[in-house]
C-alpha cells in the first residue's frame, strides 16, 4: 500500500488512525485533518489501489455506478489488502481506529465487518456501508452476526442533502448502523459533500473520549 505517515517510525503509546479517502481523490486529500491530531496519534493516509484514467484523475477503492452500487467480487480484493496492510502494522501501536470518508466509509465499515471487536473507534464521514445481500462471497467475508456483539464505537457525520450519497443510501446506511454499533450520528445541513469545521471538532472530541 501507498501510505503517507505522520511519522516516520511508530511512537511509543501511539495510537494509530488509518484514513481512507473516496472515490477520485488519493492518500493526500484527507491529510489536512491530521492537524487537529495531538501527539498520541499517528496517522497513517493510504492511497487506494486502482488508478482511474487520466481524465477523471484520483483513485478508487473499487469501481461504482453514479447510484454508489457495486459488483461485490470487485470489493473483496482491496478489502482484503487493506486488512492484509493494517494487520501488519496494527502490532506497533497500542489501538487502531479508521477514519473513511466517502468510499472511504465504505472500505472503513468493510474491515469493521471483516474482524469486529478489532477497531478502538471508527469514524465514518459522508459515506455509506456496502450492500453484501447479494454476494455470498462477501457475506462469507464479513462477519456481520457478531459485529452487534462488540458494540463498535462508531462517529457518523453527514448532510442529509448530500448530492453524491442520495438519500435512500443514507437511509440504508443508518438503517444497517443503528442496531450494530454504539453510534453518535451527526447531521450537518448544507455541507454537501465535505467535511464541516464543526464536524471534526465533534469526532476529535468523540475520539479523545473513546481513548
Amino acid at each position: 500500500m501507498h501510505v503517507r505517515w505522520s511519522h516516520e517510525t511508530p511512537l511509543p503509546d501511539s495510537d494509530l488512525v488509518v484514513f481512507l479517502h473516496g472515490f477520485g481523490a488519493d492518500e493526500n486529500d484527507l491529510l489536512p485533518l491530521g492537524n487537529a491530531f495531538d501527539d498520541r496519534y499517528t496517522i497513517a493516509s493510504v492511497q487506494a489501489p486502482k488508478k482511474l484514467p487520466d481524465h477523471f484523475g484520483g483513485y478508487c477503492w473499487f469501481p461504482i455506478s453514479t447510484e454508489l452500487e457495486a459488483n461485490g467480487q470487485d470489493i473483496i480484493t482491496p478489502v482484503q489488502q487493506l486488512d492484509d496492510w493494517v494487520q501488519s502494522v496494527a502490532s506497533d501501536y497500542r489501538s487502531v481506529s479508521l477514519l473513511g470518508f466517502s468510499q472511504g466509509m465504505a472500505m472503513a465499515t468493510s474491515l469493521m465487518r471483516m474482524r469486529p471487536g478489532t477497531y478502538a473507534t471508527i469514524i465514518g464521514l459522508s459515506g455509506f456501508v456496502v450492500d453484501a445481500t447479494e454476494t455470498p462471497e462477501l457475506q462469507a467475508l464479513f462477519q456481520d452476526d457478531q459485529v452487534a456483539a462488540t458494540q463498535q464505537p462508531f462517529f457518523w457525520g453527514y448532510d442529509p442533502g448530500d448530492p453524491i450519497v442520495a438519500s435512500d443510501r443514507i437511509a440504508e446506511t443508518g438503517a444497517w448502523l443503528r442496531p450494530r454499533v454504539t453510534l453518535e450520528e451527526r447531521t450537518y445541513n448544507g455541507i454537501g459533500h465535505g467535511i464541516h469545521p464543526q464536524e471534526i471538532s465533534h469526532f476529535m472530541a468523540f475520539l479523545n473520549e473513546q481513548m
